[in-house]
């Protein structure tokens, strides 16, 4: 995850709400009052509730409604991030965290507005809806209902164990924070019209691990109808992505009974009793195919056309791997496995990724890691349009000029826009950012803001003074290349996803 240096202006006065949507909100919970936005016609909630803290007995248990409160509850600070293994969040972590944030810019809850909910990343173990990255105000400024919203991570949000499955009415257990984030999609589907959005024109993104969720949403049976759209970036399921195959529910309650061993413990009992600081040290989880989530594997799930049809954005950035990818084989290693794995075919391989060097090496094994996110990107394209669906394809290229990627490149090689190098621009960071933003940052921020709006409002991401985004309509069609000129182009590195197509990840 990032660290990013910045600082939001505080224009919240005391006593002075500026918010033009008529308050208390009333919630099937009870009621909410939020607070000004840094603009006088945002009104921000923070610190919704839309589950029953999952402490005690109901840690590993299936998301409960919140329990109603009486009076009118003050959204106006966010909530602990989910208990998590994570020194470098420098934010308040517990495991009474299931709450979201809305921002609205609608005067009256009749606007129907569409709306926007935000799934954040960090692999399912890190991260938090209150990180000021993911701050909606800016997208609420064009006219959408922004949402964003913390779920159960690592070992608290994806353990299974057969006691676990005993105990629940579905027979199953794990996924927890699948869950959770169904169980947010719900609520907003309940609530969000009295906060002037229309839970008829939901579209649900969200990047990396969050992306990862986003794609989980779309092929469960659970999430069918919650939303219309979804905007996956860098990250989903399948051929190309690091979660090619999940667990059965088998395997991860033998993993969750390992778990219990290594902590010197048996009972489902007794590992509630234990400090979530201690579980989350320990050890962590993964979601696995447990029949109610996930009725089948989620790569089988699409590979047999039974996702939900949603209308699609879905893309990946040229260097995903400068903090991610961290072991680079030797050259003499590197030479030796592509020699094996692709036989006849190694010259053409070492053509598109060279090996004539160490510096040579490395840059080729992160070129790849960026190569292989793009196919699955494609894959994931492909799959999506073959049930119907209308899909844009996208491909952030964009090495900004003001540093906004603050996390140091792992090889010491910044060959293109990181993981995550979008997501300043999709938000809207740059109007706050805490130095001049050079003149063609703003212009790309402007575009990808207006394309994904759009996309929100009408399905489609184009609109007037952009550049015309055709749908996916296969592998050799054109995509947008977001960059210094974004326009429809064939994909820069297609040799090289073409070539891992043909031969898959060895």
């Amino acid at each position: 995850m990032r660290n990013y240096k910045y600082v939001f202006s505080a224009v919240l006065m005391a006593g002075i709400c500026y918010a033009q949507i008529a308050q208390p909100v009333h919630t099937d919970g009870g009621q909410v009052r939020g607070v000004p936005g840094r603009d006088r016609s945002i009104t921000a909630f923070k610190g919704v509730p839309y589950a029953e803290p999952p402490v005690g007995n109901l840690r590993w248990v299936e998301p409960h409604p919140p329990r109603p409160w009486e009076g009118v509850r003050n959204a106006d600070h966010f909530s602990d991030g989910c208990a998590q293994n994570f020194p470098q969040g420098d934010f308040p972590k517990s495991e009474d965290c299931l709450y979201l944030n809305v921002w609205t810019p609608a005067k009256s809850g009749k606007a129907g507005l569409p709306v926007m909910v935000y799934i954040h990343g960090g692999g399912l173990r890190v991260g938090s809806a209150r990180e000021a990255l993911y701050d909606g105000e800016e997208l609420a400024k064009k006219g959408i209902v922004v949402v964003t919203l913390n779920y159960r991570l690592g070992i608290l949000g994806f353990f299974a164990h057969p006691e676990l499955s005993r105990q629940s009415p579905y027979h199953t257990s794990g996924n927890y924070g699948l869950l959770d984030q169904n169980a947010a999609l719900q609520w907003v589907n309940r609530n969000i019209s009295a906060f002037g959005g229309d839970p008829r024109k939901v579209a649900v993104f969200g990047q990396s691990g969050g992306a990862f969720s986003v794609v989980s949403q779309v092929v469960s049976p659970l999430s069918k109808g919650l939303f219309r759209a979804a905007i996956v970036e860098s990250g989903g399921v399948g051929p190309g992505f690091a979660r090619t195959e999940l667990l059965s529910l088998e395997d991860g309650e033998k993993a969750g009974v390992k778990f219990a061993e290594s902590v010197g413990v048996r009972t489902v009992a007794e590992l509630r009793a234990m400090p979530a600081e201690k579980l989350l040290s320990a050890g962590s989880a993964e979601a696995n195919v447990d029949g109610r989530f996930f009725p089948a594997s989620p790569l089988a799930l699409l590979q047999e056309g039974k996702q939900n049809k949603v209308a699609m954005i879905v893309g990946s950035n040229s260097d995903e791997g400068q903090h991610l990818f961290r072991s680079p084989l030797p050259p003499g290693e590197y030479l030796d496995k592509a020699r094996t794995a692709y036989g006849p075919d190694a010259d053409k391989f070492l053509t598109l990724y060279p090996n004539d060097s160490e510096d040579a090496s490395h840059i080729s094994q992160q070129r790849m890691f960026a190569d292989r996110m793009a196919w699955g990107e494609q894959n994931l394209a492909a799959a999506m349009a073959g049930v119907g669906a209308n899909v844009y394809l996208y491909y952030f290229d964009y090495l900004d000029e003001g540093g906004y990627n603050g996390e140091p490149a792992t090889l010491g090689l910044r060959l293109g826009a990181d993981h995550g190098a979008e997501l300043p621009y999709v938000f809207g960071l740059l109007n706050h950012w805490k130095a001049a933003v050079p003149y063609q940052d703003l212009q790309l921020q402007n575009t990808v803001m207006q394309y994904w709006t759009n996309f929100v409002r009408n399905l489609n991401p184009n609109g007037q003074g952009l550049p015309v985004w055709h749908a996916f309509h296969g592998f050799d069609s054109p995509l947008m290349v977001l960059d210094k000129s974004p326009s429809m182009r064939r994909h820069p590195r297609a040799a090289q996803v073409e070539f891992l197509r043909a031969h898959g990840i060895k």
